[in-house]
C-alpha cells in the first residue's frame, strides 16, 4: 500500500494557484500527464526546477532561492579523455554551503565497453524472431515427415514460442531493460540500480573520506551526493535512440559521470547507483508521466514530502535539477503530477 504526504506549505501554495490557473494551466498538465510511446518506449524528460538549456552555462539560482545551479560560479566540470583512460572531476556546493570536489576515473577500454552494453538494436530482436520462424519451419518439417500428430505439433509450437519469447526476455534484461504488457519496453531502473553500484563503488568511497573528513553525518552525506547529481552534472535529455541502439532515453551512471549529463530518470539512476554502496541504504522509485524521482527510507522531517510504502516511509529526492532542492523538498511541478488522478508508481530498489 502506497501514500502521498505532503507539508502544508507544499499543499497551499498548489490550492492557492489552482483557482486562478486551472483554465490556463489545465491543457498544459494534460500534455505533461500523457506519456507517448517513443517507438514502443516509455521515457521521462521532466526537470524538476529551472531547466537549462545544455550549452547555457551562467550563474542561475534555483527557485527555492539556492545557490546557482548546474554551470554556476560555485559548480564545475573537468571532463577529459585519452586513448588510456576517461577522467572525470566535479566541483559543487552540499546544503551544509560547504564547496566540496570529487573525482572519478576509470579506463578508456573498460568505459567503452561498459557504454556500449546498454541498450537494445532491433536487429537483435529480428534475429531471435529468425530462429524462432525458422524452428517452426524445421518443426512442421519434422512433424510431416514422422506423421506426428496435430495436438503433438501444436505442443512443440507452444514450446517453441515459450523459448522464443524467454530468449526476448533475457536479451533485453541483459541490455538494462523489462517487457511491459501491451508489448512496451521500459528500462528496468531497479535491476540497472543493482547492476550499476559496484562500477560507482570507488566514487561511493571518495564521497565517504569527504565525509569522515568532515564528520558528516548520513544526512549530510546523502546531502553531497544529491547536491553533486543535481547542479553539477547537467541537465539534457537523452535521444531514446542513438544510431541503431535504443537506450529508452536513459544512460548508465558511468556514462553519465564521464560525460556530465543526463535527464531525470538518468539522475535518479546514478544517485541510487552510488548510494546503494552504503549497507542498510534502501530506496525507491517514483514514476509519473514524464517524470521520474526517488525516495529514501527515512524518518521524515517537519515539512519533508515523502510517500508511504508498506508501511515505512521514504523521503522524497529529486535527482533531476537543476534547482537546488535537499532530500524532502522537490519542484514546483512535481507536487501537480503526485497529485494528479493519474498517481504515480512506486519501484522499490531493495
Amino acid at each position: 500500500m502506497a501514500g502521498l504526504r505532503l507539508p502544508l506549505r507544499a499543499l497551499s501554495l498548489p490550492l492557492f494557484l489552482s483557482f486562478s490557473l486551472c483554465l490556463a494551466l489545465g491543457s498544459r498538465w494534460d500534455r505533461l500527464l500523457h506519456v507517448p510511446l517513443v517507438d514502443g518506449m516509455r521515457t521521462y524528460d521532466q526537470a524538476s526546477g529551472d531547466e537549462e538549456d545544455e550549452e547555457e552555462s551562467a550563474p542561475r539560482p534555483s527557485r527555492r532561492g539556492a545557490p546557482p545551479a548546474a554551470g554556476g560560479a560555485k559548480t564545475f566540470q573537468r571532463l577529459r579523455k585519452t586513448p588510456q583512460a576517461c577522467f572525470a572531476e566535479y566541483g559543487f556546493q552540499n546544503f551544509n554551503r560547504d564547496l566540496l570536489q570529487i573525482q572519478f576515473q576509470v579506463p578508456r577500454k573498460t568505459f567503452e565497453e561498459y557504454d556500449a552494453s546498454f541498450g537494445y538494436s532491433k536487429e537483435d530482436v529480428a534475429a531471435i524472431d529468425a530462429w524462432h520462424d525458422k524452428a517452426r519451419q524445421g518443426a512442421y518439417q519434422f512433424a510431416l515427415k514422422s506423421k506426428m500428430g496435430q495436438a503433438q505439433l501444436d505442443a512443440a509450437m507452444t514450446n517453441l514460442k515459450r523459448e522464443r519469447d524467454k530468449k526476448v526476455k533475457d536479451y533485453m534484461a541483459d541490455k538494462g531493460f523489462k517487457l511491459m504488457p501491451g508489448n512496451v519496453v521500459e528500462v528496468d531502473v531497479p535491476m540497472m540500480v543493482k547492476r550499476n553500484a559496484p562500477t560507482l563503488k570507488n566514487l561511493a568511497l571518495s564521497f565517504d573520506k569527504i565525509a569522515e573528513g568532515r564528520s558528516y553525518d548520513s544526512e549530510n552525506l546523502i546531502g553531497a551526493v544529491t547536491s553533486m547529481v543535481q547542479t553539477a552534472v547537467h541537465y539534457r535529455i537523452p535521444p531514446p535512440l542513438q544510431g541503431k541502439k535504443h537506450t529508452g532515453g536513459l544512460l548508465p551512471p558511468m556514462t553519465v559521470i564521464v560525460d556530465g549529463w543526463g535527464d531525470c530518470d538518468t539522475k535518479t539512476l546514478l544517485l541510487s547507483s552510488i548510494l546503494a554502496n552504503w549497507p542498510h541504504m534502501r530506496m525507491v522509485g517514483i514514476a509519473v508521466p514524464h517524470h521520474y524521482l526517488m525516495g529514501i527510507l527515512r524518518i521524515p522531517n517537519k515539512g519533508d514530502v515523502f510517500v508511504e510504502y508498506e508501511g515505512l516511509q521514504y523521503v522524497l529526492i529529486e535527482p533531476a535539477g537543476p534547482a537546488w532542492l535537499p532530500p524532502g523538498q522537490v519542484g514546483l511541478d512535481t507536487i501537480p503530477m503526485l497529485q494528479a488522478s493519474e498517481g504515480y508508481k512506486i519501484q522499490p530498489f531493495f
